[in-house]
């Protein structure tokens, strides 16, 4: 199979993964209702965001697990969406809580419930969930900082080990995925689980081969 062959593949396969989100989303809504009302529009911004952060994050861990495969396929390009990718990973999961709280604030009209909206709580399942997102975009943002002040001697010695922030990242929000509505319903369900697999074994095979060596550029956010 030539090069040129499977740079196609790769894209058809990104795209496709990408869309598995917002394909699901706009066969659960009606287009009327989500140009009618501020509550579903705001909603489905929200569930746009999550599904993409999913995707993205996954799509982060196949690439930078496999980045000499990726480089003999896409050349010098592979760290370039690297980087751009881990970009829209950080902004889809950014932005993503953000909607909750305008949904809170459009509801209540409060602006201390939209604020904490942000506070972590283990009062129920649901909140149990939601705080698992929280946890994801947490150690996101350490990760974009660290790499901000890579550097830095600190920062420096312990860099390849935010590698790690990845795997633990995406099964936080495979974890929080759990609470929301579009879980259940194809093609995103589908998807959402093959993922799970595939990162599973992806992580099964790196801490049990001797031969393994942490990728040195994990969160390229900011290079």
């Amino acid at each position: 199979m030539s090069i040129y062959t499977k740079r196609k593949i790769f894209y058809a396969i990104w795209v496709l993964i990408m869309l598995s989100g917002p394909i699901t989303i706009f066969r659960n809504v009606v287009l009327s209702q989500v140009l009618s009302s501020n509550l579903v529009l705001l909603n489905t911004f929200q569930r746009l965001t999550g599904t993409m952060a999913f995707s993205l994050i996954f799509m982060q861990i196949m690439i930078g697990s496999n980045m000499d495969k990726f480089v003999q396929i896409l050349g010098s390009k592979a760290y370039r969406i690297h980087i751009v990718q881990g970009l829209l990973v950080y902004a889809t999961a950014f932005s993503h809580p953000i909607f909750e709280s305008l949904i809170v604030f459009t509801v209540s009209r409060k602006v201390a419930d939209a604020f904490f909206v942000v506070i972590p709580s283990l009062n129920t399942q649901r909140d149990i969930l939601l705080t698992f997102g929280k946890m994801g975009l947490a150690l996101l943002t350490i990760g974009v900082v660290a790499a901000y002040f890579r550097t830095k001697p600190v920062f420096r010695k312990y860099w390849r080990y935010f590698h790690y922030f990845n795997y633990v990242v995406f099964f936080l929000i495979a974890f929080h995925a759990r609470v929301g509505t579009d879980l259940g319903s194809l093609p995103f369900d589908s998807f959402y689980w093959a993922a799970i697999v595939i990162v599973s074994l992806t992580l099964m095979y790196k801490l049990s081969n001797p031969t393994f060596q942490i990728e040195s550029q994990p969160f390229d956010y900011l290079a």
